[in-house]
């Protein structure tokens, strides 16, 4: 008989407090900020949609405790968060907004108080977005946005400033292959990673040096990670099955696994979200959050 895949353990950070679940709240969008803090947006009420303009509280856990404030009039849907510097949080929808030319605000910028200071435009069919230590936020899109009408969807991979210009995109024959659908993405000291396939339906991994203004692409060792985290030539890698994979990069830039192994947790995987911060990988299951070290 085949050998059962090993269980891999995976460190607890945050677990949404039973005091909030009798209150009826949930968390409807997550994400890790670039120093490694835990940010979970929770809003009030059961299985309904979270139509705009809604208000909530986002907490963020550190090794010095939890915070707690309110976010108050957030105009548009939480399809991702995101942390900026000077305590500022930044709530994208997936979708553009539907204005005339497609490119109406679908993401907004709130101060250290909670409060909307900034509309932005950040592309359609938005899949994959974090944000690094200098305020850039680095996105990949789906095919949706790559053959649409958004200007910023269209190279599948962007990285803007904090006012939404474009501070890198790829140049022609920068890339191996057109993106077709962004998956995941991680920052690695200064360097950012999306996580993509291509429209030969293969997957890769690009590495962007901000400072530089130019990128590298490797191949991913797996089409469709749910997540990634890289540090030097490690890396480990997270299925949308609840497989973790550890990997060593050799000469070539191709992958050499090491371990892998199957997840068991209580509560089901999320199965949109997961995050790379300086190797470490970020997750969700239920209402509890979890990281591996690469």
């Amino acid at each position: 008989m085949p050998k059962a895949p090993a269980t891999v353990p995976a460190a607890e950070v945050w677990r949404l407090p039973e005091q909030d679940v009798r209150a009826g709240r949930r968390a409807v969008a997550w994400t890790v900020g670039p120093d490694g803090a835990l940010a979970v947006l929770l809003v009030d009420g059961q299985g309904r949609s979270v139509l705009p303009p809604f208000d909530g509280e986002l907490v963020t856990v550190t090794a010095r405790g939890e915070r707690r404030r309110s976010l108050v009039q957030v105009p548009v849907e939480p399809g991702h968060l995101a942390l900026l510097p000077g305590h500022r949080v930044l709530v994208a929808a997936h979708r553009a907004g539907r204005g005339d030319d497609d490119t109406s605000p679908n993401a907004v910028v709130l101060d250290d108080e909670g409060r909307p200071v900034r509309d932005l435009a950040l592309g359609d069919d938005l899949q994959a977005l974090t944000t690094d230590r200098d305020g850039r936020i680095w996105m990949a899109f789906g095919d949706e946005g790559v053959y649409g009408d958004h200007p910023l969807a269209h190279p599948g991979l962007i990285g803007t400033d904090t006012g939404g210009r474009v501070v890198w995109r790829p140049g022609k024959g920068e890339l191996p292959e057109w993106p077709l659908e962004g998956l995941a993405a991680a920052t690695e000291n200064k360097a950012a990673w999306l996580a993509w396939y291509s429209e030969e339906l293969v997957g890769f991994l690009t590495r962007i040096d901000p400072a530089a203004g130019i990128s590298r692409s490797v191949p991913s060792p797996f089409r469709e990670p749910l997540g990634f985290a890289i540090t030097g030539d490690r890396g480990v890698f997270l299925t949308l099955g609840g497989e973790l994979a550890w990997y060593g990069r050799t000469a070539g830039d191709r992958w050499a696994e090491r371990r892998r192994g199957v997840l068991r947790l209580p509560g089901a995987l999320d199965q949109e979200r997961a995050y790379g911060r300086d190797g470490v990988l970020w997750f969700r299951a239920g209402d509890a959050w979890y990281r591996v070290e690469a």
